[in-house]
């Protein structure tokens, strides 16, 4: 059940990365941000009231933890992005996001079937493929890879600091990761003293961008809480196969030969995780 909670996860991952995309070509990516992780803010508010749960004082902590290292990681992925080749920082953003999670899990003794050991590694593949642009690949400055190699510790440390929390808790971690997210996002607005202006951006895709977010986070959370952060990690980084066939679909771009290999791999590594 958690695999495909995981696949559910990944699928609006995607979905709320391309609406992201969007919003942030015609509006500040500050301003994108705020806005999006705000309305997800009063949503998860709202139900994890509904729904209750207990949570501890250590389970608040560790939503926190996961949600400055989102945002830092969000936060050194663009830079690296604006700073050096995409069709280099992407994949090893990615890949290394997919490493340390499986790691970790591996060292606290998660021991997954051989299949799923080589889905794991297709899926990684997938993930270097389906992030890789067309372009050619020029090499990286030096910070521009350290900022690769840190937005993905940051976002495998996302992943770890949710798979901690206890399941009696519920969403209230997502809740606590969020406002503290949203609290450091309010702070740099207000150093940076930037007005919160849509522009050009209608308000559906900020909405549908902040609710695709923490939707996937409560799928991610409750999926880690019944199967092995080795596996349920792995799935829920396949979003980009979202995020591909949206751009396909709505903005009527056309996949490269890099692409289609992922998209076909990454479902080979679905087969593989899934057969046991």
């Amino acid at each position: 059940m958690s695999i495909g909670i995981s696949l559910a996860a990944a699928l609006v991952y995607g979905a709320g990365d391309f609406l992201g995309g969007l919003a942030s070509r015609r509006t500040a990516l500050l301003t994108a941000l705020l806005l999006s992780q705000g309305i997800g803010l009063a949503g998860i508010a709202l139900i994890a009231a509904l729904i209750g749960g207990d949570a501890s004082g250590t389970d608040l902590l560790l939503g926190a933890a996961a949600g400055l290292a989102g945002g830092a990681g969000v936060a050194m992925l663009y830079r690296g992005l604006a700073t050096g080749a995409m069709s280099l920082v992407a994949p090893i953003t990615g890949v290394v996001a997919v490493v340390v999670p499986v790691a970790y899990g591996v060292a606290r003794g998660e021991r997954p079937a051989a299949l799923q050991f080589a889905g794991i590694g297709l899926a990684i593949v997938a993930v270097t493929l389906l992030s890789a642009s067309g372009a050619g690949r020029p090499r990286l400055a030096r910070s521009t890879l350290l900022l690769a190699l840190g937005s993905g510790v940051a976002f495998g440390t996302f992943y770890i600091a949710f798979a901690r929390t206890s399941a009696a808790a519920n969403l209230w971690p997502l809740l606590s990761a969020r406002g503290a997210s949203v609290a450091v996002l309010m702070l740099l607005a207000l150093i940076l003293r930037r007005p919160l202006r849509l522009g050009a951006t209608p308000p559906a895709i900020v909405i549908g961008a902040g609710v695709c977010d923490v939707t996937a986070n409560a799928r991610y959370l409750i999926a880690v809480h019944g199967g092995l952060i080795s596996i349920v990690a792995v799935i829920v980084s396949l979003y980009p196969v979202a995020t591909v066939m949206c751009s396909v679909l709505f903005l009527g771009e056309r996949l490269h030969t890099r692409q289609i290999a992922g998209v076909l791999t990454a479902l080979g590594a679905v087969v593989l995780i899934t057969a046991t």
